[in-house]
């Protein structure tokens, strides 16, 4: 693979701030902390009323109404101004981690958020408690229609509900608690320094670039890679393993504090968040668990075109060997785009010109750089509603797949783009319908495209890797976790203890198709280690499985399928995961049924890729 990636673009932020000591951005600062203070005014009026149970008479009844109404419309100014800022910042620091000023700037804004928190919380308690009739009352104003449903999920939450002085403490330590423990780790991925050792000599690169080369169709450069970024983590695991533990202690004991009406268990919140329940989670991964041996079959054939006994670790994203008659070889950035634009376009015209207007407004980060932050996301700026791409291109299936998949979530927030702030903010379950979904209408238009067999196995061998990866490696991360968290209740877990965990957990869900497992994933997977956000897994499979049951209906509604997808992303802001599926799909996502046809339609890229390997096999003798 050419290491030559100048044509891969960066982004641009200008449209919200010139650079990280513009005045704008110090004034938007400025401006939260304004807010931030009125907040506080209205909310000391409320905090003497604040109780588990709120019923106010007559009399301060229209205090508490209006204190809410005006801390909720101010509040919304304020995360405005203040998410715009750590989004720009986050920005800056993903593409060089090392950038000092942003660094320190994002620290005042994260301590801001946190006052702002603070501020707001007898605001939330009030919401959380108060009686019916006086949320109602509130709501009804019509700038805050859109926060029902919030306000709903938020009632929710009442057993869980601590004292105000409880809450304002965890909003405040929890700077210097999950926080700072989760910037460390940003941090620390942003400076690791990998050597590798090539067949051109020795080469020290940073975190992104490694894994980068994990998909080098030279055995010997991904095996580098790989064992490279283990070493380099492996001289880091006490650090790692003091981070993944002071993340989970802090949720437990905070878990352990809210349990004094009904026992939390560690997936309550995360289920709450994905807006599912655990009869759904549960549903989904027995009937995954039960198909295990499809993401073993593509392994066992892989291994047998890559002419091996098994795969290494080191070969989970080796690209396809076959050479194409027609020419096909790793596309640059921009025919990258123009392949992804071409295949949303089938779908509807609208998509492939979002694609387009998306590389054309350099709303997409695609550089290699020794500093950057490993991974690949989809970010927006809350002020102008303007989503962008982030991720280091350097070519290759895999890379072209992931910029499909983000430009799906970016497509996802441009057609909300319109809607009430609050009315945005879908769970990752639903979030990973529209990427998912891309990398659905990709795979199919490269398929048909096909111009021989080695065109053919190419395309289904990408395919096929998903399905690995949804039905193996995702679960594979959820047990290991679900693990350390029943394993964290009891102790801290060592970097020992933390490896046999997750060989165990690769081993369930891998068995014998891999040569060896790959104990130190739970310190170079960043998932694991995100301050506020647990169990960033099972939603994967969720948004993979619930996103094939979407896409076969393209089939069968024909015209009216684009509005319809459409309105389904507007909704997914607004209404759990069982309700969106019972509108749009008309399935029950407790039962087994939706979740075994979804497999189904997985199975049938196995299918694909068996047929197209013994096609390329039997032409090349």
């Amino acid at each position: 693979m050419s290491l030559d990636h100048s044509q891969s673009p960066s982004w641009d932020l200008t449209s919200e701030y010139t650079a990280v000591d513009a005045p704008e951005l110090r004034q938007d600062l400025a401006q939260a902390e304004l807010r931030c203070a009125e907040i506080r005014k209205l909310s000391d009026s409320l905090r003497p009323l604040v109780a588990a149970d709120m019923t106010p008479d007559a009399k301060t009844r229209p205090i508490i109404v209006d204190a809410a109404i005006n801390a909720m419309i101010k509040y919304e100014q304020a995360v405005t101004l203040l998410h715009n800022v750590q989004t720009y910042l986050s920005c800056k620091l993903s593409v060089d981690s090392t950038l000092a000023p942003a660094k320190s700037l994002y620290g005042q804004a994260q301590s801001l958020q946190a006052e702002l928190d603070q501020a707001y919380s007898p605001i939330q308690q009030s919401l959380k408690y108060l009686d019916a009739a006086s949320v109602g009352e509130i709501l009804a104003h019509p700038d805050l229609k859109a926060y029902g449903y919030p306000v709903k999920k938020l009632r929710e939450l009442r057993e869980f509900g601590l004292g105000l002085s409880e809450e304002d403490i965890l909003i405040a330590f929890g700077v210097n608690g999950p926080t700072a423990w989760g910037n460390l780790y940003d941090s620390l991925a942003g400076s690791i320094r990998c050597r590798l050792q090539l067949p051109t000599g020795e080469r020290w690169v940073g975190l992104a670039e490694a894994a980068s080369l994990s998909q080098d169709p030279n055995e010997a450069i991904r095996a580098a890679a790989h064992k490279a970024t283990r070493s380099a983590w492996s001289e880091h695991e006490e650090a790692a393993a003091a981070i993944l533990n002071a993340l989970a202690g802090w949720r437990l004991d905070e878990y352990k504090r809210r349990s004094s009406k009904r026992s939390m268990h560690f997936l309550d919140t995360p289920l709450h968040q994905n807006r599912i329940t655990r009869a759904t989670l549960d549903a989904m991964l027995t009937a995954v668990g039960a198909c295990k041996d499809l993401g073993r079959r593509v392994l066992r054939l892989q291994a047998q075109i890559l002419s091996k006994p098994k795969l290494a670790p080191w070969d989970l994203f080796a690209p396809c060997p076959a050479k194409s008659q027609g020419g096909w070889k790793p596309p640059t950035f921009d025919e990258a785009i123009a392949i992804i634009s071409r295949a949303y376009a089938q779908i509807h015209p609208e998509m492939g010109q979002f694609v387009q207007m998306m590389a054309e407004k350099r709303w997409i980060e695609a550089t290699v750089g020794p500093n950057k932050r490993p991974g690949a996301y989809c970010t927006q700026f809350i002020k102008s509603r303007t989503p962008r791409v982030y991720m280091t291109y350097t070519g290759g299936m895999r890379e072209l797949k992931t910029l499909a998949h983000e430009l799906g979530h970016a497509f996802h927030n441009w057609v909300m783009r319109d809607m009430k702030i609050a009315a945005t903010h879908y769970p990752m379950t639903l979030a990973e319908t529209a990427s998912i979904f891309g990398e659905t209408v990709v795979n199919a238009a490269l398929l048909e495209q096909a111009k021989d067999p080695a065109d053919r196995l190419q395309f289904t061998w990408a395919q096929a890797r998903e399905v690995e990866s949804f039905v193996l490696n995702i679960p594979a991360r959820f047990q290991f976790e679900k693990s350390f968290y029943e394993q964290r209740q009891k102790s801290n877990q060592s970097p020992e203890e933390l490896r046999a965990l997750m060989t165990q957990s690769w081993q369930h869900w891998y068995g014998d198709s891999l040569s060896e497992m790959e104990p130190m994933f739970w310190a170079s997977k960043l998932h694991f280690s995100i301050a506020d956000l647990s169990f960033y897994n099972f939603p994967y499979t969720f948004g993979y499985l619930f996103a094939l049951g979407v896409y076969a209906q393209r089939a069968t509604l024909g015209a009216d399928f684009y509005p319809r997808y459409v309105a389904l992303l507007r909704d997914t802001g607004s209404m759990d995961a069982e309700e969106v599926a019972a509108k749009y799909l008309g399935v029950d996502l407790t039962k087994p049924d939706f979740w075994h046809q979804s497999l189904k339609i997985a199975e049938q890229s196995v299918l694909n890729f068996e047929t197209a390997a013994t096609e390329y096999l039997r032409t090349t003798g």
